[in-house]
């Protein structure tokens, strides 16, 4: 798999800052956590985090960016072993949406206070917009899609994904039965039966 954006290590200080922030965030949410709280519970200097990152919003975009990495890390060995790309989309959702609560950057994102800044951020950073397509091209690898259709089937999934996070549905679903309901209504709406397959494949 091509190395996915952000796929990279951060020293011990750039990760004591990243998880002060998170931690940060779960006490006292995100409009009460400044940079000197970050600094404070991070025990470094506020001129230190400045050395690393330029504001307090991008210590925590890049928190979550990273866990995507790592979450897409997973997912795509998850799915590795199936073969049909529309098994391999359902299964690359339904392992976000379980894996996606555990992760410890991403998981604060599910905070109601904010709601408002993922929902402004997800699809507007461009590091994150990159790799959610880069996940889509490795999922989809195997059928002949135009770059255009890709991107409005990455923000159709995004929406979708959110949405089922954030939003309580009139019933609870098992994973069988959320499979059943992606399969049902996303796969036809994202159309992807009617694209050819590579050569090849």
């Amino acid at each position: 798999m091509t190395p996915l954006p952000l796929d990279q290590s951060f020293n011990d200080t750039q990760r004591r800052i990243l998880d002060a922030a998170v931690e940060c965030v779960r006490q006292w949410g995100i409009d009460k956590t400044s940079l000197n709280d970050i600094a404070k519970q991070a025990r470094v200097t506020r001129p230190t985090v400045y050395r690393y990152f330029s504001s307090r919003n991008e210590v925590l975009t890049t928190a979550m960016l990273q866990s995507g990495v790592n979450l897409g890390r997973r997912m795509m060995a998850h799915i590795d072993s199936f073969e049909e790309p529309a098994d391999r989309f359902i299964e690359a959702l339904l392992f976000a949406l379980a894996e996606f609560p555990k992760e410890p950057y991403l998981g604060i994102i599910l905070q109601t206070d904010l709601n408002s800044y993922v929902s402004q951020d997800a699809m507007n950073n461009a590091q994150g917009w990159d790799l959610s397509m880069m996940l889509t091209r490795e999922i989809l690898r195997d059928v002949d899609i135009p770059e255009a259709d890709l991107e409005e089937i990455t923000e159709v999934t995004i929406r979708m994904i959110l949405s089922l996070l954030l939003m309580k549905g009139p019933k609870p679903r098992p994973p069988e039965d959320r499979r059943a309901f992606l399969t049902r209504r996303l796969l036809p709406m994202l159309g992807l039966d009617h694209y050819p397959r590579k050569p090849g494949h």
